[in-house]
């Protein structure tokens, strides 16, 4: 019993003294907010929740894993793969949907090694009919943005992200984002 309460408090302080972030994205129909934690399973992994709303009021909200790290042959180079557990209502005539997901993602960030305050990342989720549930067929996610860093607390990025459901009674694709959106990521 000691054994277990000492574990958990060692990976309570662990995550404590690594860095939270808080990533607010905004474009002209759609916010996004995004707040993670180190998971200290290697390397710049993180744990994180998100959420993100458009102007005809359908929301969607996830929380996944992305386990990523810095690869040695190329500086600058970060490659990540995860996982994440998505759900949403969709605001599709004539009524409302409901959705759901278990996507697979892979993401790739790469800051320039002569000016290590410009990089660029892109990410890919896709969750095919076996791990779809609700109103939708299919899910996927993708986006790319580069980013400049004021300071290692603050960035500021510009990018361009799509996000859609294939729903299962139209089979028209319910897109929820698509197109450009800037933003600002906050660590502490």
């Amino acid at each position: 019993m000691l054994r277990k309460i000492l574990a958990i408090s060692l990976m309570t302080v662990t995550s404590m003294a690594m860095a939270d972030t808080l990533d607010i994205g905004l474009s002209n129909t759609t916010a996004q907010f995004k707040y993670g934690v180190a998971s200290g399973l290697s390397g710049k992994s993180e744990v994180y929740a998100e959420l993100m709303y458009n102007d005809v009021n359908s929301v969607i909200g996830g929380v996944g894993l992305l386990v990523a790290n810095d690869e040695d042959q190329v500086p600058g180079l970060t490659i990540g793969v995860g996982a994440k557990a998505v759900a949403s209502t969709i605001k599709a005539e004539p009524t409302r949907r409901n959705a759901s997901a278990l996507a697979l993602g892979a993401q790739v960030r790469y800051e320039l090694p002569v000016e290590r305050r410009v990089a660029f990342a892109g990410e890919i989720y896709m969750a095919p009919k076996i791990i779809t549930y609700g109103d939708a067929n299919r899910y996927q996610q993708y986006g790319a943005r580069a980013e400049f860093s004021i300071s290692p607390q603050l960035q500021v990025y510009v990018g361009y992200r799509k996000t859609w459901f294939n729903l299962k009674t139209t089979g028209n694709d319910s897109v929820l984002i698509n197109g450009p959106h800037v933003g600002v990521q906050l660590s502490f």
